[in-house]
């Protein structure tokens, strides 16, 4: 069984901050369906991520929003275990 989405949240906090980089939790006003999480290091390397207990699955409105977000070069992830968030902060902080 998969691990719960606030733990998840958890140690992609914990991963980011010991890689260097920087991890907010996101409140958007007035708009819902958009990722969970902004991440970043130094500039350009920044990604918002939506992280998902296993077998959670996005709703109509997530995916709307991150294909709209994506559609203007926002890089959006979603994490749905401790080995996609290894991945994604490769990837990101990769450049």
């Amino acid at each position: 069984m998969g691990r719960a989405a606030s733990k998840l949240q958890d140690y992609l906090k914990d991963r980011v901050q010991k890689s260097g980089g920087q991890y907010r939790k996101v409140r958007w006003e007035g708009r819902s369906g958009c990722p969970d999480c902004f991440i970043w290091w130094e500039w350009p390397r920044a990604a918002f991520v939506e992280v998902k207990a296993e077998g959670d699955r996005h709703s109509l409105l997530q995916r709307r929003e991150e294909a709209r977000m994506q559609q203007y070069g926002v890089p959006v992830f979603t994490a749905r275990s401790e080995a996609d968030i290894d991945a994604l902060i490769e990837q990101v902080r990769g450049g």
